[in-house]
């Protein structure tokens, strides 16, 4: 089994958040009205962004086995969340209540064939399947540092 390993820490400015992995950078952050400084994506337009990039690498990798060719597939991720849930209203999810994905494809494949393959995808995208099915997640505790 792989592990997958990536480290966050609060930075000084507002709610920006550094993540690191495998030795690349990325800024996290709040828009402005929500009390960040807007210098990087917040997390769940994160969330979207990575379940769009699984989707892709997804179809990507399975284009050549499913003899399914295209020269561009362009993925819109819509998430619908309820402010009130972050916020602690304890009858409503603290969550996405729906994330919509939408799948435009530059081919000369029919319709079908396009609607075979991202059955395909959806079957094989790991983050697709995290956010579906869901998975365990263990807090070991908390080390003073």
């Amino acid at each position: 089994m792989k592990r997958y390993q990536t480290t966050t820490r609060k930075t000084a400015t507002k709610l920006q958040v550094d993540a690191h992995s495998r030795g690349n950078h990325y800024t996290i952050d709040e828009p402005k009205n929500a009390g960040g400084a807007n210098t990087g994506m917040n997390p769940v337009e994160l969330e979207l962004s990575t379940l769009g990039a699984s989707l892709e690498a997804t179809a990507a990798k399975l284009a050549p086995e499913k003899n399914f060719h295209y020269d561009q597939l362009t993925i819109k991720l819509e998430g619908d969340m309820d402010p009130r849930g972050f916020m602690g209203d304890p009858d409503i999810r603290n969550g996405f209540q729906e994330i919509r994905v939408a799948m435009t494809f530059k081919t000369a494949a029919s319709q079908d064939a396009c609607q075979q393959f991202v059955e395909a995808v959806k079957q094989e995208s790991p983050i697709l399947d995290n956010l579906t099915n869901g998975i365990s997640i263990v807090v070991d505790g908390v080390v003073l540092d």
